[in-house]
């Protein structure tokens, strides 16, 4: 059987995050879905707080906020930069039992 109290440690045990992220897309990725693929890379949750695009400028840039476990939004953030994205973070807000992370 499961150990006494073991079924109440699932993901309220998880560190979890809101990550604001300034990001700059290069010019060949203005016309591209980024978002949506972001959105498909990781589990993380993209709330676009503000967003600048000009496709016939050719430019492009987002205030994102990414929340959720702490993994994921990582994750995000590694997809983003993968892509040739400039990603500059703005605030970091953790949650969650674990705080060592």
């Amino acid at each position: 059987g499961v150990p006494v109290g073991e079924h109440e440690r699932g993901p309220a045990a998880m560190t979890t995050t809101r990550r604001l992220v300034h990001c700059t897309l290069p010019p060949e990725l203005v016309r591209e879905p980024v978002l949506h693929g972001l959105v498909g890379a990781s589990g993380a949750v993209v709330n676009i707080h503000r967003a600048n695009v000009d496709i016939e400028a050719g430019v492009a840039w987002y205030l994102l906020e990414l929340s959720g476990v702490v993994e994921e939004v990582d994750r995000a953030e590694g997809w983003l930069q993968e892509q040739g994205i400039k990603v500059d973070r703005i605030a970091d807000q953790r949650t969650g039992t674990d705080q060592g992370g």
